[in-house]
């Protein structure tokens, strides 16, 4: 009778600690995959921003020599008109 109540405590100490180790190593693989998740969107997004920042550059340089264009232009107009 007494083997049999140590035989079963024992049985219960011995699940209890598998279950947590099970546990705790099921928690950390979950983490892992959730920060790679978000390691990932990150890229993405640092990377869009990347590619929106070079296109808006490119933009402004464009711009800015449209406008160096019209204002030799118009110096050139003002300067035959003398």
């Amino acid at each position: 009778m007494i083997t049999t109540v140590i035989a079963f405590i024992i049985a219960l100490v011995i699940g209890v600690i598998a279950g947590t180790v099970y546990g705790i190593n099921k928690q950390k693989a979950q983490d892992a995959a959730t920060i790679g998740d978000a390691e990932t969107k990150a890229r993405v997004i640092i990377d869009d921003a990347l590619k929106n920042a070079e296109a808006t550059k490119r933009e402004a340089s464009l711009a800015a020599k449209e406008e160096t264009i019209k204002a030799k232009n118009e110096f050139e107009k003002e300067t035959k008109e003398r």
